[in-house]
């Protein structure tokens, strides 16, 4: 009788030991799994910008293909180009 009884405690203290492993390594995949699914929201939210940023290079693109006053635009933008006797003013601001 106490040879049963000390192996049903035995017995209970081992399925006690590997519950408590198996839950622990439980707990450390499903920290693993939550941090993989931050990073892939945040992998997701980039993608959609970039997915607009792309979009809007794409129209730009287009313009500058067929629109010949946004293509003067952008060369007076971005060039500092002028017309012949048209006068342009920079202003430079002091950023304190």
């Amino acid at each position: 009788m106490r040879t049963a009884r000390l192996l049903n405690i035995l017995f209970i203290s081992g399925l006690l030991a590997v519950g408590c492993f198996a839950g622990s390594d439980a707990f450390k995949r499903y920290e693993k799994l939550q941090a993989a699914r931050g990073t892939e929201a945040e992998a997701q939210r980039n993608l959609e910008l970039l997915d607009v940023k792309t979009e809007s290079r794409k129209i730009a693109l287009e313009r500058l293909k067929h629109d010949p006053e946004y293509v003067e635009k952008i060369i007076r933008q971005k060039l500092n180009y002028a017309k012949e006797d048209e006068v342009v003013f920079k202003f430079e601001f002091d950023d304190r």
